[in-house]
């Protein structure tokens, strides 16, 4: 018996210290896989201070591959545009692919003799299409750099389309290349191990910047101890001018503030970019949205005849787009339309007009303009809350719509958010603000003034004032029934605001089981007249000043993280890590 006894503490001594040789040791692979995602974000987040030195430092000038656009060494394969409206034609985008493909099907391309072109679809001037195929199953990671001291390198993991991890078969659009200067692309190929397997430079000089915007924004630290978010700004401002015209584009800036990515458009100016399965979708002009894929190429060019759409639309996760638009009639007022735009067929159909919607105002409005148009709602924010169902933003109304059975004969105006003294004259409306709950989840009275003079009740406070002139509204559904987070920057401007110089980023909780919303959050920032966004991104804050033309990123508590300075007013920025598009 004390034989057995002995031979069961001598094997559980032995499974304890197999167990705790395996915590241990899974501990340690743990934190080296942690360690070396921090270090692979650490290399991403594109900030000089955070670098030792630059890829260049360690490459030998001799083994440095040179990239030709032009004369008797070109190597590279160029495409000519004629304009912008020839960038986005389907047509043309086919043959451009038709052209690399017939070139890849005549010959072997190897990491060493890679085949090469510059921007080959139009559709980004910061950007190389490279192809070419390895004996083993690998992914590439590659970085840009520059001679120019101030500009800090930029590295990503390329993302291969369909491939998973590793293939043999690589075609990548990188983007990420400086304009007006000799960039150097080193390229490190790594096994599924991640043991690094090959590596090759090439240097090639890209054009300068058509669009005249600076190749680097002045940009300042701020107080906040706060790691800035990885990922590329996305601006959408005014271009230079030149003559009568301008040369726009929406901009891509890392976080040192270097241009990395320049998006051509047709002289507009839009607002959002939506990253819609593979493709991104964004106007290029009034009357066009386009769909391209990782490589650059144009898949789809939807025209929107009859009206003028502003750059501002909304995915519903089922195939379609809803976009703000101004109808191409007499009297049309300006931004009150919603067209809904079915990205598989192209069809372009209205299924909204604030207008019919809010007959009451517009009767009294188009009074007041003598029967002439008058923008009088000027939608400028578009968010999907279900099947058919909308919320709207109204600058001029300082309201939030919410409607339902947008696309048919009868669509339904739920509630309005806003402070109901803008509907004092328009009892019918006035009806359909959500009352305003405390923190306590008290709401405001429901019985008339008259009722509460007769009971000598007193006034009961406004809890909070609602948004003003506001831009940019989020929709974040809640677990709770019927409950969702609305947010917005409010630039507190127009009739009814408070005009202490402020304008604010505004959280509410709306509870549609009580018809009632309550403030959450309200962040005060810098005055701001028209325009801009402040968005929350995860755990920090980007807010597009627009009158002061600048952008900058701070923590939750408000603290700045780093600002950017902008030669021209932007409307719009947003950030976006364009992972499983470009990167991976």
């Amino acid at each position: 018996m004390k034989k057995k006894l002995r031979v069961i503490i001598i094997t559980l001594v032995v499974l304890l210290a197999g167990t705790g040789a395996f915590l241990w040791k899974m501990n340690n692979m743990s934190k080296e896989i942690e360690e070396k995602e921090q270090a692979l974000l650490k290399e991403e987040r594109d900030l000089q201070e955070e670098q030792k030195g630059k890829v260049l430092d360690q490459i030998k000038e001799v083994d440095i591959i040179p990239l030709h656009l032009s004369g008797s060494e070109k190597n590279v394969v160029t495409t000519d545009f004629s304009s912008v409206e020839e960038i986005y034609s389907v047509p043309k985008s086919a043959s451009v692919e038709e052209n690399l493909t017939a070139i890849k099907k005549n010959k072997a391309f190897s990491t060493e003799d890679a085949l090469w072109a510059y921007n080959p679809y139009g559709t980004n001037r910061s950007s190389m299409y490279v192809y070419f195929e390895t004996k083993g199953n690998c992914y590439v990671r590659y970085t840009i750099s520059v001679r120019d001291a101030s500009i800090s390198d930029f590295t990503r993991t390329a993302y291969a389309k369909n491939a998973g991890k590793v293939t043999k078969e690589h075609e990548y659009q990188l983007v990420g290349l400086v304009p007006g200067q000799t960039n150097y692309i080193h390229l490190k190929l790594f096994n599924q191990n991640d043991e690094l397997s090959e590596t090759k430079t090439f240097s090639i000089d890209i054009p300068a910047s058509p669009a005249g915007v600076p190749t680097r924004l002045a940009s300042k630290k701020g107080v906040s101890k706060k790691t800035i978010s990885n990922g590329l700004f996305t601006v959408f401002q005014e271009g230079r001018k030149s003559g009568k015209t301008s040369q726009t584009a929406i901009l891509l800036y890392d976080n040192s503030g270097v241009l990395r990515g320049e998006i051509p458009t047709n002289h507009y100016i839009g607002r959002n970019m939506e990253q819609i399965y593979d493709t991104l979708t964004y106007a290029t002009s009034p009357n066009q949205l386009v769909q391209i894929n990782s490589l650059g190429q144009v898949t789809k060019a939807i025209a929107i005849n009859g009206y003028d759409q502003e750059g501002e639309f909304v995915y519903d996760g089922y195939g379609n787009v809803y976009a703000i638009a101004t109808a191409k009639q007499k009297g049309a007022s300006p931004r009150s339309k919603v067209l809904q735009v079915e990205l598989e067929t192209g069809k372009v159909s209205q299924v909204l007009d604030m207008e019919d919607v809010l007959k009451s105002v517009y009767r009294k409005s188009v009074q007041q303009a003598k029967k002439k148009s008058v923008n009088w709602i000027d939608l400028n924010s578009i968010q999907v809350t279900g099947t058919n169902k909308l919320l709207l933003s109204s600058r001029k109304l300082s309201s939030v719509f919410h409607v339902s059975n947008v696309g048919s004969l009868l669509p339904k105006l739920n509630y309005i958010i806003a402070d109901k003294k803008i509907y004092g004259s328009y009892k019918n409306l006035q009806k359909k603000v959500l009352a305003k709950a405390s923190e306590e989840g008290e709401s405001e009275p429901t019985s008339t003034p008259a009722i509460r003079n007769i009971l000598k009740k007193p006034v009961v406070p406004d809890p909070f004032m609602s948004q003003y002139g506001q831009e940019a509204i989020g929709y974040k559904k809640r677990s709770a029934e019927g409950q969702y987070d609305l947010t917005m920057f409010s630039n507190n401007v127009g009739t009814g605001a408070k005009a202490n110089g402020n304008s604010y980023y505004l959280s509410f909780r709306v509870d549609e089981t009580t018809n009632t919303y309550q403030l959450k959050i309200k962040n005060k920032v810098e005055g701001n007249q028209k325009d801009g966004n402040y968005i929350l991104d995860g755990d920090q804050y980007i807010y597009c000043h627009s009158d002061a033309k600048s952008f900058k990123e701070a923590d939750t508590t408000g603290r700045l993280i780093r600002e950017y300075a902008t030669q021209t007013r932007p409307y719009r920025v947003c950030k976006k890590d364009f992972k499983d598009f470009w990167f991976r």
